[in-house]
């Protein structure tokens, strides 16, 4: 007992002599040219001990030992040494960026111990990815800033007169976000972000606040990293490790005793693909992320993004990012080519009340992946997520931008440009469709008209209005009407009734969502050439359900009048005929998420096929004979991404026609030729226009993508993309059709030059096979590829 009692004794004495002799030291690491905090600064003290600045530059150091001097380090800045006795009382310790750096020549010994660190990493990667955790919940306060990006060689009082002559406020920002996100996850691929609070300077309602939290995603261990739109290869994957070179900088042990790596990275000099350098620190113990920065290498629309990540192990031990950080720059490239300096955009967002045991209903989750509510009247204030008060800069940024936002009616500019972005021109109580004032088709030629619906300041529950539109090739007014019902907000759910006297395309069908709206394939309604008169009512339903389907049910009744003869069926024009239609559309897209924005419901995408299926039944009569069929449609659309940023696209589709039918409603929209026009994606670019019908027929469209110099600063990448189409297809007697086989070959050189809207390319397809036309120069068609630039 006397031998316990006086170990026992020793270990007391021992420890609380050891916790006498604990030194604390604090401080914050800055640029000493811009005074910013400079993240991730390894700081280095004893005998290889260290620790990590956070997202703020702070660090805090508490040892036993005695501590005579910190080595400051950081990629892209001098080392910089500095004595305990010298320290500032505030602990500041200012690191100067080098001004240039001389090439680099790594000499690596026979097995590289940064990749065999990486290696590691991404071994486990499954077991620290936050997206894999199931489940968890936290509260995300976030906060940006947008600014000129002065020139360094400009003094304080230079860009004062700068922002003078401007008409800037010398003490505000440019603009300021807010906003507080709380986030769900229940397990991989199944979670929620939904934006609660948020304010922006210059606006009543914070229609903007969603932005910051939409920069860089919550983990950085999938195989891709989205940023700004595009998918960049993670040097923290499989491929990532044969495609970066990595460089283990310096190794230091934390106050537990564990080893820290600083390892660098970058894409290797002989890869071409849409990389990102930067730095890790890896948890020596774990194999985990400890902190990341990466740089978007080159720009994408005249913009460069930066992101850093700080985690941190909760007390499961599971690890969490609990700082982010997002720099934006746009350059003087692209958009901010007519600013008189580069802009930045600066956030950050800090991770809160993290919950490793939430008690979450499974039928709380949706596809909707983020969700911004608060421009709601229930939405809380902001004041009290803030995780830090805000600055003087902050406070004076609100009190100008709010008075010029209420002097200029800012809220309404804003909801005016997302209204317009939609296709509408806000009206008050109505709207006027923009889509209906001017428009072309080869057959219509130009058309004028208006069209005025309810818009959802009178009620976001219903819309009901009309359209007039004249057609100056065809000389015949068109109008309709339609009456609409969206009772669930967010649930995609839409019941109406319409009545068109209208022309529609021969030969045409649609799929439910089966085209983007700033898609390419759009274009293809400016060469219709033949067009059939219809006037009629229809009514449906549309709807989601088992979470990723989507489904359409109709009914139609419509007589029809074909107003052109028919190429496919020896340029005869059919009689007049009425036809009574039901038929349900569906489609499937497997995992895909939505943002609910501001400006509606925007698709993440999915990595599974998309699959669509139409099915109906029809009936009807002509002057001399009766008609009963059915008929069927479907399609699978699949691309493939690949590390090196290739890209291949395949999309199957068929369709089948049973009983008896009028030829009009024969499949013969398939092609999209003329002697030079825009390039229509999944199209026949040789096929003329109704060249072919058919009642049954399967088409496949393949793609192979091959980007060129993609990390570099221009605006303009030009891609290589590799085409093969091949169409089958039969048809009653008496109509040409593709039962031999119709094959095309391409090359399209995508994205040649742009501007602010559009990007340009040129292709060019060949016709062979079977339907090889006599003339030489006739299978050749050159196009002009036209596509949107954001």
């Amino acid at each position: 007992m006397k031998k316990i009692l006086g170990a026992l004794f020793f270990l007391m004495t021992t420890s609380i002599y050891s916790w006498s002799q604990i030194q604390t030291y604090k401080g914050q690491v800055l640029d000493a040219e811009t005074e910013q905090p400079v993240a991730f600064v390894n700081i280095v003290y004893g005998e290889g001990a260290g620790t990590v600045t956070d997202i703020d530059g702070r660090f805090e150091i508490r040892t036993n030992i005695l501590v005579k001097e910190l080595k400051v380090s950081c990629l892209g800045y001098d080392i910089k040494v500095v004595k305990i006795n010298e320290l500032p009382q505030g602990g500041d310790i200012f690191l100067i960026p080098l001004k240039y750096t001389l090439p680099t020549v790594d000499v690596l010994p026979s097995e590289n111990p940064a990749l065999k660190v990486m290696k590691q990493v991404v071994e486990k990667r499954h077991m620290h990815n936050p997206d894999n955790y199931e489940p968890f919940s936290c509260i995300m306060y976030h906060k940006m800033t947008l600014d000129y990006d002065w020139p360094r060689v400009l003094n304080e009082e230079e860009i004062n007169e700068l922002k003078d002559s401007l008409g800037i406020e010398k003490d505000s920002y440019l603009f300021l976000f807010e906003s507080v996100s709380e986030k769900r996850h229940l397990k991989k691929g199944v979670g929620k972000e939904k934006v609660i609070s948020g304010r922006v300077s210059g606006l009543k309602d914070p229609l903007l606040a969603s932005f910051p939290a939409m920069l860089q995603p919550f983990s950085f261990y999938n195989q891709y990293i989205k940023l700004l739109g595009y998918l960049y290869l993670n040097p923290a994957s499989k491929p990532g490790l044969s495609s970066y070179q990595f460089i283990l900088e310096e190794t230091y042990t934390n106050t537990k005793g564990d080893s820290v790596f600083y390892i660098s990275y970058r894409p290797k000099a002989d890869r071409n693909f849409r990389g990102l350098n930067g730095t890790f620190h890896i948890d020596g113990k774990s194999m985990a992320i400890k902190t990341v920065s990466a740089t978007t290498i080159g720009t994408e629309n005249g913009m460069r993004l930066f992101i850093r990540q700080n985690y941190q192990p909760a007390n499961n031990g599971l690890w969490f990012p609990k700082q982010l950080e997002s720099s934006l720059e746009f350059g003087s490239l692209g958009a901010a080519r007519q600013l008189p300096f580069p802009m930045v955009g600066t956030g950050k967002s800090y991770v809160t009340a993290i919950n490793t045991s939430p008690d979450f209903d499974a039928k709380e989750f949706d596809n909707i992946a983020m969700e911004d509510v608060s421009s709601s009247s229930s939405s809380p204030s902001i004041e009290g997520y803030r995780y830090k008060p805000l600055t003087a800069r902050d406070s004076i940024t609100y009190h100008i931008l709010d008075s010029i936002g209420r002097k200029n009616h800012l809220d309404a500019l804003i909801k005016t440009q997302i209204s317009l972005l939609k296709g509408y021109l806000p009206m008050g109580k109505l709207q006027l469709d923009l889509a209906k004032i001017i428009d072309y088709n080869d057959f219509e030629g130009l058309k004028l008209g208006a069209g005025i619906y309810t818009s959802p300041e009178l009620s976001d529950k219903f819309s009901t209005g009309g359209y007039y539109t004249y057609g100056f090739g065809d000389n015949r007014s068109k109008f309709g009407f339609r009456f609409e019902l969206t009772p669930y907000k967010n649930k995609d759910y839409r019941a109406y009734v319409e009545y068109e006297d209208d022309v529609y395309a021969t030969g045409t069908f649609e799929f439910i969502d089966g085209v983007k709206s700033l898609s390419s394939e759009r274009f293809s309604r400016f060469l219709t050439e033949t067009m059939d008169l219809s006037e009629g009512w229809k009514a449906g339903l549309d709807f989601r359900f088992l979470k990723y389907f989507k489904a359409g049910l109709y009914y139609r009744e419509n007589d029809i009048i074909p107003q052109k003869a028919y190429k496919f069926q020896d340029n005869i024009i059919p009689g007049f005929f009425e036809i009574k239609e039901a038929g349900i559309k569906l489609k499937w897209a497997n995992k895909e998420t939505f943002v609910n924005s501001p400006l509606g419901m925007i698709s993440n995408g999915t990595n599974w096929p998309i699959v669509w299926l139409n099915a109906s039944v029809g009936d009807g009569q002509s002057l001399s004979e009766d008609y009963s069929y059915s008929r069927f449609e479907s399609r699978l659309h699949k691309q493939f991404n690949y590390a090196n940023s290739m890209y291949t696209t395949f999309r199957v589709e068929g369709g089948y026609m049973n009983g008896d039918y009028p030829n009009t409603l024969l499949y013969s929209a398939m092609g999209s030729y003329k002697s030079f026009t825009i390039l229509v994606p999944y199209t026949f670019g040789t096929m003329r226009l109704n060249e072919f019908g058919a009642s049954r027929f399967a088409a496949l469209y393949f793609s192979h993508g091959i980007p060129l110099a993609l990390n570099n600063d221009n605006r303009i990448k030009p891609e290589i993309v590799l085409s093969t189409n091949i169409a089958y297809g039969d048809a009653p007697d008496g109509v040409s059709t593709i039962n031999k086989g119709y094959y095309e070959s391409g090359l399209y050189l995508k994205n040649l030059f742009s501007n602010l809207i559009f990007q340009y390319g040129l292709s060019v397809h060949y016709r062979y096979g079977a339907y090889q036309l006599p003339d030489a120069a006739d299978n050749w068609a050159f196009k002009l590829g036209l596509e949107f630039a954001f």
